[in-house]
């Protein structure tokens, strides 16, 4: 099997999250599977992971990359299994717990992923990402008062976590509450005048509050900095609709 030219750089990567004896087989087999994961030859790796894990069952990093590669593979459910089984081999490791979560959030179970998000934050009070998908989670199980809880904490004690700020809003406008929402990108702006996104919320709350002149300006703005993302041609193609929703000037006849 040939890999692409990075495969040095690559293999040099993997040694260093590799903590088995080095002059073990499954050592060997887990440095080249990594090496694959990290050049993105997914299905290749899987393969050599598995060899690796039959040389040592309780190999943490084998168990890791095989179900990092089914995860970037889309096969959540073999993840899941993976991941479920790295829990009871180290249940103290929130990266496990947190992995297990968004998989399970990504195969369409947001119920079995909050018991092991929260059991991720449990264990490390820092993982913000875990928080951000315990909030996605509950809003999914239509728990939206617990979702908005866990965003306003994050924004108190965590008030440069910008991704907190634009999930919240995303979520008030998903309610249809879009005056807390316009509100919400504006406190992010305040943060970041450069979160392009924010630009984008806060036009989109102002279109579907009527107040069009301001939804204009966000969505010029927004363009300003995103002109070619994939909202782009929607944002250029709303201006002028909302154009024609402006009242029209009415022309003043002087007399000369």
């Amino acid at each position: 099997m040939q890999l692409n030219s990075n495969m040095d750089k690559n293999l040099a990567r993997a040694v260093n999250h590799v903590t088995l004896p080095k002059k073990s087989r499954s050592y060997e087999l887990c440095i080249k599977a990594d090496a694959m994961r990290f050049a993105k030859l997914y299905k290749e790796s899987v393969k050599t992971y598995l060899d690796a894990i039959m040389m040592d069952r309780n190999h943490q990093e084998a168990y890791w990359g095989l179900a990092s590669s089914y995860k970037y593979l889309e096969q959540y459910p073999k993840a899941i299994n993976i991941l479920t089984k790295l829990t009871e081999i180290d249940d103290k490791n929130d990266k496990y717990f947190f992995e297990l979560g968004v998989c399970q959030l990504s195969d369409g179970h947001p119920e079995l992923a909050i018991p092991h998000l929260i059991k991720a934050i449990v264990l490390n009070r820092e993982n913000l990402e875990a928080q951000i998908q315990l909030a996605i989670a509950h809003e999914l199980v239509d728990e939206a008062e617990l979702s908005l809880m866990i965003y306003n904490k994050m924004i108190e004690t965590n008030p440069e976590f910008l991704k907190a700020y634009y999930n919240k809003g995303a979520m008030l406008m998903g309610q249809g509450n879009f005056e807390e929402a316009s509100k919400t990108f504006f406190k992010l702006l305040k943060k970041n005048p450069d979160y392009y996104k924010a630009y984008l919320g806060i036009a989109m709350s102002m279109d579907k509050l009527g107040r069009y002149c301001e939804a204009i300006r966000y969505y010029k703005k927004f363009l300003e900095l995103k002109k070619f993302s994939v909202d782009a041609n929607f944002a250029r193609e709303r201006i002028p609709e909302l154009k024609e929703l402006l009242p029209k000037r009415k022309t003043v006849l002087r007399i000369v």
